[in-house]
């Protein structure tokens, strides 16, 4: 059985890719058949795009990228927003259907899940949690579709503590508890060490702190042991 994780941010340009990335890389240091899955994208294609660079980091084949990332839309807008925008503003029914939208995206994972006999599947989401997802649904709907529990990535700086906590209360509001929350350092400034935020999180929320990715550059250079990671990591994203 393939334990799945869906990495929500906490707004967009949290560092979902960078720190899936990370994780995938920690994941083969740790002898873990772990693969990514971006079930939605929308943004220009490239060596940039969130797909190429979990392809670069992961087990996968160049062959594999289209079903690591089975939908997909060149306007760099929230997925949904480029399929159809006509049920979020209020126009009519959307042409797509989200069950045949989930039902591709479902398809695609558990055949890369079934070819590698992945232990695990990182699944990287689109911007925050209240994004406009393809089929007029939203991004908790394909946390719940794809029957994932949720890892929630957070940008270490200013602002942070609620940011995170108001994500917290958003996912349990849809009976998704999440894992935990793992802080990501995008910036040379954000240090998220020497403050309080985590601990803040963690006793306002009983939400756990997994891991603090430090700054890694651009491009980013990833680190090279797990020392970033909480000690207790892979035990809990394993467990059934």
């Amino acid at each position: 059985m393939t334990s799945r994780v869906f990495l929500v941010g906490t707004d967009t340009n949290a560092g979902k890719t960078t720190v899936a990335c990370a994780l995938l890389r920690a994941a083969a240091r740790a002898q873990l058949r772990a693969i990514p899955f971006k079930p939605a994208e929308s943004g220009p294609a490239g060596p940039s795009s969130d797909r190429a660079r979990l392809l670069a980091s992961s087990i996968l084949d160049r062959g594999e990228l289209d079903e690591l990332s089975p939908l997909r839309w060149s306007q760099p807008i929230a997925p949904g927003m480029a399929d159809d925008p006509n049920p979020f503003v209020g126009r009519g029914a959307s042409v797509s259907d989200v069950e045949a939208m989930l039902g591709r995206a479902r398809w695609a994972l558990a055949r890369l899940e079934q070819r590698h006999e992945a232990q695990l599947s990182l699944i990287e989401g689109a911007g925050g949690l209240l994004v406009p997802m393809p089929g007029g649904s939203w991004l908790p709907d394909w946390i719940e579709g794809l029957r994932a529990r949720p890892l929630i990535i957070a940008r270490a700086g200013l602002g942070t503590i609620n940011h995170t906590l108001l994500t917290v209360e958003s996912l349990r509001v849809r009976e998704l508890e999440p894992l935990g929350f793992i802080f990501t350092q995008l910036l040379p400034r954000d240090d998220a060490s020497r403050s309080h935020n985590g601990t803040v999180i963690e006793q306002r929320s009983g939400v756990p702190c997994l891991g603090s990715l430090p700054y890694l550059g651009r491009p980013p250079s990833f680190p090279e042991d797990d020392g970033w990671l909480a000690p207790d990591f892979w035990p809990r994203v394993l467990a059934e």
